[in-house]
């Protein structure tokens, strides 16, 4: 017979299904890592191999054998370089378990929260990794000020990242609307959102003046009309960027509709 969820006081800890809901997806890193590190070893005791035969050969003045032999270790050795550089490989490989009501991760910097308990997402994107890939990294912060980084240790991480982001901004964007509607000034990052406009560094645009608000190639710009300066900021750097985003058009369809 199943439980319920556990009673304040109760003396019985509610499980992770309790708090955080039906399982949505898993996004398991351990199959990759141990791909990594198979490969890793392989290519490593190949090359390790045939360096003494090289050597053996070279000195022998065998050529044609001694030659192929070292520049197969030398392959060998760079591809196995050229895998550790691109995968990054760990020694334990992090689980991620998105649920409907919250998320998991178990392994390294692990934990388990539901989506009341984040309070800020910061979403970078670094790209120049083998093959023209981004690495992603979204750093989320639970309200007790506990750290949780979904990187690509990860598998998928970006959809992962998303999906986290858009759980969060969906709670935080009422509350600073809520603020800004009782004509308060709210600050996300190095913008300040209220009734009247945006502003970023002493430099204000009012809503009359904002032709739209856009996260795109590493920036998050608030785009002016003719005659006035975008407002800018790089998207890594700045905590919340897709509530500032979603806050700022819903703000400014308010005040249109005044």
């Amino acid at each position: 017979m199943s439980r319920g969820p556990a009673r304040p006081g109760s003396g019985v800890v509610a499980s992770p299904r309790d708090r955080l809901g039906e399982p949505v997806r898993i996004f398991d890193g351990r199959a990759a890592a141990r791909r990594t590190w198979a490969w890793l070893a392989l290519l490593c005791l190949a090359a390790a191999a045939l360096v003494p035969a090289a050597v053996v050969y070279l000195h022998a003045r065998v050529w044609w054998v001694g030659v192929p032999a070292l520049l197969l270790s030398m392959g060998y050795a760079a591809a196995a370089g050229w895998i550790a550089g691109r995968d990054r490989p760990r020694f334990r490989g992090r689980v991620a378990a998105l649920h409907t009501g919250g998320l998991a991760v178990t392994g390294p910097g692990g934990g388990a929260r539901t989506w009341d308990e984040f309070v800020s997402v910061t979403v970078a994107g670094v790209p120049g990794g083998p093959g023209g890939r981004v690495r992603w990294c979204f750093t989320v912060v639970a309200d007790d000020g506990s750290v949780l980084r979904l990187g690509d240790d990860i598998p998928d991480a970006r959809t992962l990242g998303v999906a986290v982001a858009q759980e969060v901004t969906a709670r935080i964007v009422p509350r600073l609307l809520t603020s800004v509607e009782a004509g308060e000034s709210v600050r996300i990052g190095p913008f300040a959102v209220d009734l009247d406009g945006v502003e970023k560094d002493g430099e204000r645009l009012p809503w009359s003046a904002v032709r739209d608000v856009v996260i795109g190639s590493g920036m998050v710009t608030v785009r002016a009309r003719p005659g006035r300066s975008d407002l800018a900021t790089v998207a890594s750097r700045m905590p919340d960027a897709l509530a500032f985003n979603v806050l700022c058009h819903q703000v400014r369809d308010l005040v249109e509709d005044f």
